[in-house]
């Protein structure tokens, strides 16, 4: 199984996800597309994303092995989906095959309920809400196991491990 941390940008993604990898002592993955594009420059078209999703596919599984029965990744293909349509007004056919695929993701979906953050990367700020509303629609249209994650700071952290214990018991 692969506990995919996952919401709208500056929902605590990152810090979820090594604070939880580091609790369960699990393999965990960060978000590839700011590595890219931290690398890469800000600037990205409908190739460039797709050649993202690519690469984060890749460096999730160097990061996670698959002989691991559990991990933890920052985002998967929804995010990408999400993005595609959001700024391009479509996703591509191999991101959409790509979702389907990712069969084994379990969801801990963080709730907007922290002040956003801006940063060079960050697009949405007046969007908050919407975009968490899209990628909870897209958890379920696929029907597959999610938690939600709420709080701040220390209290977030507790409802996200306690979230997990139930996703792995599922």
């Amino acid at each position: 199984m692969r506990i995919v941390i996952t919401g709208a940008e500056s929902s605590g993604k990152s810090s979820l996800t090594q604070h939880l990898g580091e609790i369960f002592s699990l393999p965990y993955a960060l978000e590839y597309a700011r590595y890219y594009l931290e690398e890469n420059g800000s600037e990205y078209d409908l190739e460039c994303l797709k050649k993202m999703a690519h690469l984060h596919l890749s460096y999730q599984q160097g990061k996670v092995p698959v002989a691991a029965p559990w991990g933890i990744f920052d985002t998967d293909l929804i995010n990408y989906k999400i993005w595609a349509e959001e700024v391009f007004g479509h996703s591509p056919a191999e991101i959409n095959t790509g979702i389907e695929q990712e069969s084994s993701h379990v969801y801990l979906l963080c709730k907007p309920d922290l002040p956003w953050e801006p940063d060079q990367l960050r697009e949405n700020p007046f969007d908050y809400q919407r975009l968490y509303q899209r990628h909870r629609d897209e958890i379920i249209r696929l029907k597959r196991p999610y938690e939600e994650v709420e709080g701040s700071g220390r209290n977030r952290m507790v409802n996200a491990e306690t979230a997990l214990r139930r996703l792995m018991k599922r």
